[in-house]
């Protein structure tokens, strides 16, 4: 084994997770293998990416005894720099609040993880989609209703297992700092505290966000978006659902009959299910493109417009909060002055990546050679 490099704090935190994960193994409590039981470390949490919070706060669970081991060893030496730092973070770290609301946290951004991973896709799977947020709202309503006895008992092992002093939560709440002897009898209990104004609140705004952003006409209207992939040779199309989706866009088909619209549909999914230039598309962006570059957009020009239409939906939010993501990369305080074309060619070729990394070298400066003339060759 490599030598422990680091501070002081850096080498007792190192050691101490490796007599954790070797108590844990010869208890049964965690699995051997290759890969398995790796050296962590909590990383920053992302602005827009939501699985990066989930991360972090699954991570702290497993190294919270490693943690808090450290602290209380730093307890014992004031030779430490920000001794007194260090005594409030342990404070902070074992105190019932920030337990509670690390697995409240925890248990919450797991069921919603799965549904930001395929709400974040590139290509984004909206029938999955869909079935997944049924599926959060179903998981998050039933701990509303029944989840919180094991929550708490999670709670409580956790003060069992690191020998923390449980505290008493059939005493009236107080809030912030205000000492105990001065509430008075409307005050309620800490029980009834933590499962209503914390429990229940995040749970209802849970519920509330999801039925405000994915409500009937939302899934009526993704559910026909969905009958336009190109996956499976088209699968999932249904002229039907499609001719309901045009009716709910009269401005952008004007003057145009139902069956006109019909009969193109029918037309255009014989055609392209034949053609071998459609067979491995993957989403709608693809499609698009494909349908412009065989020019049947000129040809199915009404079904051309279903698609754009798909494009533009809310449901490619996930693609803006990626763009202002990678502005934090690109326009940085070293180029925080840069013209605003200059800015958006370096943000396509930062998003883009994949794409560009299929273009040779000697192609871009070949291209770059000959936009001007220059004293030497590239």
């Amino acid at each position: 084994m490599a030598p422990i490099r680091g501070g002081p704090k850096q080498k007792l935190f190192r050691n101490k997770q490796v007599s954790q994960f070797a108590k844990l193994i010869e208890e049964g409590q965690i699995e051997t293998g290759s890969g398995l039981n790796q050296e962590s470390s909590i990383t920053k949490a992302g602005d827009t990416h939501w699985g990066s919070h989930f991360r972090t706060f699954t991570t702290l669970m497993i190294i919270y005894g490693a943690i808090i081991e450290v602290l209380e060893e730093v307890e014992k030496d004031t030779s430490f720099k920000k001794y007194g730092e260090n005594m409030l973070l342990l404070y902070v770290l074992e105190s019932f609040d920030f337990i509670f609301m690390l697995y409240l946290m925890v248990e919450i951004l797991g069921f919603t993880n799965d549904l930001s991973i395929v709400l974040q896709k590139r290509d984004q799977d909206l029938l999955n989609a869909l079935s997944l947020v049924k599926a959060t709202k179903e998981e998050l309503q039933e701990m509303r209703n029944d989840g919180w006895e094991e929550l708490i008992s999670k709670v409580m092992e956790i003060y069992n297992k690191h020998d923390i002093d449980v505290p008493y939560l059939d005493a009236l709440y107080v809030q912030g700092k205000k000492l105990r002897r001065h509430a008075t009898t409307s005050s309620v209990f800490d029980l009834h505290h933590y499962k209503h104004d914390y429990l229940f609140s995040v749970l209802d705004l849970q519920l509330h966000e999801l039925n405000d952003r994915f409500d009937e006409d939302t899934t009526e209207l993704l559910q026909y978006v969905s009958c336009l992939s190109p996956s499976s040779s088209f699968e999932a199309f249904d002229v039907k659902k499609l001719l309901r989706m045009v009716e709910l866009y009269p401005n952008d088909f004007v003057d145009v009959p139902e069956v006109v619209v019909r009969h193109q549909l029918q037309n255009y999914v014989r055609n392209v299910r034949c053609d071998p230039k459609f067979v491995k598309l993957k989403g709608l962006s693809d499609l698009c493109a494909k349908l412009v570059e065989t020019k049947k957009c000129n040809t199915f020009d009404i079904v051309y417009r279903l698609p754009k239409l798909a494009l533009v939906l809310p449901v490619a939010t996930a693609s803006v909060k990626r763009v202002f993501s990678a502005m934090k990369f690109v326009k940085s305080q070293l180029c925080y002055k840069m013209g605003d074309q200059w800015l958006n060619d370096r943000l396509v070729t930062f998003i883009e990546r994949d794409v560009l990394g299929t273009i040779n070298n000697d192609v871009i400066l070949a291209y770059f050679q000959k936009m001007d003339s220059r004293r030497f060759s590239l």
